[in-house]
């Protein structure tokens, strides 16, 4: 388990929140406790959004963090911030070159060192396709615009 890990190795705190909303959402017991769980997921990205000049939020976490809560949005219909929320999601996992992660072109600057083994490039692989995922349902639902460019993943699906 990752909370018996020390403090420097564990999950953000906007992930664990993230989460947490998720859950509690799902339980009868809990329930009344997601929305301040969301409310503190928010509120801890954006405090690390706002952090320094905002390297700290740049990592796989916080880009997992995003894409949670904003499903929590989608599924309560808050479309104006989950439609902002999601653009985050998506937006670090291009900072990151999360849909690079098996090949393709790298003309960005490297923001992630390599992975450290499979495990470390599948939790990238899988954050980014959820992301690729939550864009394109955000899009369809509402009729905005597609933030993932159609040819970066073809690209990135050639080289699989």
């Amino acid at each position: 388990m990752t909370m018996a890990l020390p403090p420097n190795l564990q999950p953000i705190v906007a992930l664990r929140y993230a989460m947490w909303t998720l859950a509690a959402e799902t339980s009868d017991r809990h329930s009344a406790t997601s929305d301040v769980f969301y409310h503190r997921a928010r509120k801890y990205l954006q405090l690390d959004e706002m952090r320094g000049f905002g390297e700290g939020m740049v990592s796989v976490a916080h880009c997992q963090a995003w894409v949670l809560v904003s499903l929590y949005e989608f599924k309560n219909m808050y479309f104006p911030r989950a439609w902002m929320s999601c653009g985050r999601a998506v937006r670090l996992a291009q900072m990151l070159g999360l849909h690079r992660v098996d090949g393709g072109s790298s003309e960005c600057k490297e923001t992630l060192a390599p992975p450290k083994d499979w495990i470390e490039k599948e939790e990238r692989r899988r954050t980014f396709w959820m992301t690729f995922w939550e864009d394109r349902c955000a899009s369809i639902g509402t009729g905005w615009p597609m933030s993932v460019e159609e040819q970066d993943v073809r690209n990135r699906a050639r080289t699989l």
